[in-house]
Order: C-alpha cells, then structure tokens, then sequence
C-alpha cells in the first residue's frame, strides 16, 4: 500500500535498504528533515576506473531548508566519507556526532578545504533539532565512540542502531549500557533499526580483546618484520598490536597516509597513550634489525595505491622479506576479495608467511552482532516494528527469522526493496510509502557523477574486448580514399599475428567509402564504424569499440 500522509513521518534510505555501505537514511516530516549518517561506498568489479560510489542526495535538493541537521553513529567512512562530496550540495548544516567521529569527519573536510559547524554528542544530553530530540547510546563496535541514538518525534520514538556489537569487555571504551537501553525501550519506541549484517550467524561476536592472544601467537613466531594491517579507523585494534609489539620488545613503524594520520590524531586526543620514541619514521629502519620492528600498514582491503600494495610492489622504501611475517586482521569488503587474494599470494612470492581469515580465523573480530546480540537488542528495545538496515536482502530476512521467534508477526519486520520508503502515520500504523528513485553516483578523481551508465559500459568494453581505430583520409567529393586507410588496435588482436584480418578491414572501408552519395563526415563516420563492428564480429567473435577517424582532403 502506498501513500502520502502530511502527518506523516517517512524513513528513507538514500543509499538504498539492502545495501551496507552508502548509509544514508533521512527522517522526514511534512516541514523538517533529519540525516543520520553519510557514508561513501566502494566500486565493483563491473565499475572500472571508480574510485568511490556516494548516496544519491537529488531528493533531498528541493528541500534544502527542511534540512535541520545530520547526526552521525561514528566514524568509519561508510557513515561520514561522503560528507566532504555531499556538503557542497546542501550547503551548510551542522554537524552531530561522538568526539572521534567528528574529528575524523574534520579531517576529511579539511583534505577538501571544507568547514562545517560540528557538535559533539554526550551520552546523557538531549539535542533538539526543531521537532526532533535525539540523545545517544555510546555503543560497542570496531572504532572507539560509536552511538545509537533515540530519536523522539512527533509520531514516536525511534531507535537507529547502526553498527553495534554488545562487546562486554572491549578493547577500548566501556561496555555498552544495557540497563540504559530498557529504559528507552520501557518508554515505548515505535521502531527499531538495527544493524543486520551478521544476522545470519548464531550465537553472539566474540569481544575484541580476543584479539590480543591472536597478536601474541602471531609475533612469537615471527623472525623478522612483523607487518599488521586492518582498517585504519579501528584504533583499539591498532592499540593491541602496539602494546603486544613493545612487551616484545619491538618499535612501531606506521606506514601510510590514513594509518599515520589517525594514530597521530589518537595520540593527540588521548585515544591511545604510547610514549612517541617507540614509533619510527619508515626512512630509519635500516638501523634496527628486522626482529625489532612491527609495522602497521594502511591497504588492507589492497587499495589500488595503498601503502601495502605499493610494498608488495616493491614500489616503496619499506621491503617485504622471507623472514617476515603479514597479518591480515580483517575481513573482505564485498567487491575486494579477488584483489586481496591476488596481494596475498604475491606477499608468498616474496617468501614471507601470511595469516588471514581463510586460514587463521581468529585474526580478525567482527564489529558487527551476530544472531544473539541482535535479539538481545530487540528483547531490550521491544519496539513496535522493526526495520533492519545496514545489510543485503539475505542479511534483512535472515533478521526477519529473528524477530519472528521472539513472536513479532512478519509483518512487523519491514523488508523494503532498494528504492522503497516506509511511513509511519499519527495512528502509530507503519505502511509501505512511495518508491524513492535513486541512481548510483560513481566518483571518479575529481568527477562527481560525471560517470554515468554510458561511460561505465564504454570503460566495461574497453576492458573485455579492446578498441580499433580507423585513420581514414578521404576526398568526400570524389568517394575516393588519398591513402591506405591505418587500422591502430589495442587490447582486441595482436597486429603481427592479424595482418591478413586488417587488410580485409582495409578493403571493406575502400568499399564503404566508394558507395557513400552524401559527401558528409559525420554519416560516413557512422557507417564506418556500423561496419568495422559488423566485419570484426563475424570474423573474431569479439566486440571492440570502433573509433573511425575521418580527414578530409
């Protein structure tokens, strides 16, 4: 059923439900809006030459002065990376969020030249943005200060629970407040939405303190260098490594732009307290034999141009020997495994040792709940209706089985397609609202969604079939060629080895070029290339994408 309620309150995902990146989620009443979360996603194999994809904010630019602010859960970049590429777009809103999620928000909008107005959130305080009071649950996940928050309106409360784990002896941070949770929930909250990701794995996540065994057991076996890479974000990740390294006795390298920049930035802000004479510049590691040095490494997810890969390159002043060792305490990004299974097997080929998850399943500690943290969120919350999100479809149905064996109806569990809204009216009833068209915005360098459907699939041909090119010099008055046509090929066929293949394309061109009867570039052109690709298909099978150059004489 679909509707348009002005009394309405509409819950929108810009990045799409469905997805576990690009968060994006608005709250909309008839005059204000509030964004939670603005996240960044990563390209798929079938977008070539992507660096990032964003949400879709062209809904949100007509209601510009709706907009009373954006509160974000934390700091990982699939909640505030896109900020720096969307804040030009809606022009200025403050800013809410944890201390560390705002300071690295900071950081990305000061690479861009960018100010915003940035608030941070307290655990205890209320802040009202017009007719929405929002107050915050520091929560447990991968990256230190992640919150849930309560958002009361006119038609309810709201609980957003972006990532969340209920880690009862984390890393950094104190647990999470449980007792404080039911009193929001005894209060009575309309619904709940809840991180889904690992909804379909039983039992509850194991705690990131787990994680300092697995560091002791890695290094004690390691003979020379001992590289760790994760996210660079998750700062009480790096902080076991660290204190596990200089128990034995190690100093630190930090070695790329994002993991050097928020350790600093830890430091600075109190997160992690090291003495800085354990942490090296990479230029003085001749100096200390390899046994004494770990190195934290940004590139997990064996980024093109990461520090990890430009050493596994041996593009870098860092060197991978036989005798060391890389941790991988990570998981893969959807989208990434090839690249990272390629990284890893050529670390083999410089002869040193590995650890990731396929084969060490303790190098790495979801942030995310499994099947029994996500129950005992909803037994605490007990909301009316549930709207699981930062997941795939499987994750939300997965979530669905959940709930219904705590006795909600299916029903209550709204599983919406990518582009579907919901709404929830003054009777308290949730109804499926109207679909949200949203595109995919593809960043490519310096363009923002300037990468559309046409160019990927010409970046897509160009990848799997290769281009011709067809220098063609022409009296267009005479339908006559001044010189043998040059056919110039990359990535479509070997030219040594195609020579009788180019002189047949040859000839069909003279051909083309006699018959022609209007003395017209641009329609010699298209026939031109209609029949390259004709010719080229039906003697190889293969479709490159055919440019005919034409000069007329």
């Amino acid at each position: 059923m679909q509707t348009e309620n002005k009394n309405s309150l509409k819950i929108i995902s810009l990045g799409g439900f469905g997805q576990v990146t690009n968060n994006m989620f608005v709250y909309e009443t008839q005059d204000e809006i509030l964004i939670v979360d603005c996240g960044l996603g990563f390209p798929t194999g079938e977008m070539p030459g992507v660096d990032l994809t964003i949400p879709d904010v062209s809904y949100l630019l007509p209601k510009k002065k709706k907009i009373k602010g954006i509160v974000l859960s934390h700091g990982h970049d699939d909640h505030i990376g896109a900020l720096p590429y969307i804040l030009p777009q809606l022009g200025q809103i403050p800013i809410f969020g944890s201390r560390w999620a705002l300071a690295l928000a900071k950081g990305k909008l000061k690479e861009f030249n960018l100010k915003a107005s940035l608030e941070e959130m307290k655990q205890g305080k209320t802040i009202s943005l017009g007719k929405f009071e929002i107050q915050s649950i520091e929560v447990t996940h991968s990256i230190p200060e992640t919150l849930h928050l309560v958002i009361s309106t006119p038609l309810g409360i709201f609980y957003h629970a972006a990532d969340f784990k209920l880690d009862l002896s984390p890393a950094m941070g104190k647990p999470t407040d449980q007792t404080l949770i039911r009193q929001f929930g005894e209060k009575g909250v309309l619904c709940l939405l809840s991180d889904c990701l690992r909804s379909e794995k039983e039992g509850f996540t194991p705690s990131e303190t787990k994680l300092e065994e697995m560091f002791e057991r890695e290094i004690s076996t390691c003979r020379g260098k001992f590289f760790v890479t994760t996210m660079s974000s998750n700062i009480s990740r790096l902080k076991q490594a660290i204190e596990v390294s200089l128990r034995r006795g190690r100093k630190i390298v930090l070695v790329g732009r994002s993991v050097d920049e928020n350790v600093k930035l830890a430091l600075e802000m109190g997160y992690l307290k090291f003495p800085r004479d354990v942490f090296l510049p990479p230029r003085n590691l001749s100096r200390f034999s390899p046994s004494s040095l770990t190195l934290l490494v940004a590139g997990s997810q064996a980024q093109a141009g990461s520090a990890l890969e430009k050493i596994v390159g041996q593009e870098h002043e860092v060197k991978i020997n036989p005798s060391d060792k890389v941790v991988f305490s990570t998981d893969c990004i959807p989208g990434n495994e090839t690249a990272i299974y390629s990284l890893i097997d050529n670390i083999y080929r410089l002869g040193a040792e590995v650890s990731y998850v396929d084969i060490q399943s303790d190098v790495h500690v979801s942030g995310h709940g499994q099947a029994g943290d996500l129950k005992k969120l909803i037994e605490l919350v007990r909301p009316k209706y549930l709207l699981p999100i930062g997941g795939n479809f499987r994750h939300a149905v997965a979530y669905q089985r959940i709930a219904v064996d705590l006795g909600y109806r299916p029903n209550d569990v709204l599983l919406a397609p990518q582009s579907q809204t919901f709404e929830f009216l003054p009777n308290g009833q949730a109804i499926t609202g109207k679909p949200i068209v949203t595109k995919t915005v593809m960043v490519d360098a310096l363009g923002i969604g300037d990468v559309g459907n046409v160019v990927l699939r010409d970046r897509q041909t160009l990848a799997k079939e290769g281009i011709v090119v067809a220098i063609v010099q022409v009296d267009l008055q005479r339908h006559e060629l001044i010189a043998e046509p040059e056919i110039v090929t990359r990535g479509f066929v070997y030219v040594h080895q195609a020579k009788r293949l180019l002189e047949e394309a040859k000839k069909e061109i003279a051909q083309v070029i006699a018959r022609q009867k209007v003395a017209e570039i641009r329609l010699l052109r298209g026939d031109l290339q209609e029949m390259l690709e004709k010719f080229f298909f039906s003697r190889t099978g293969r479709q490159p994408m055919v440019l005919p150059v034409i000069i007329s004489v």
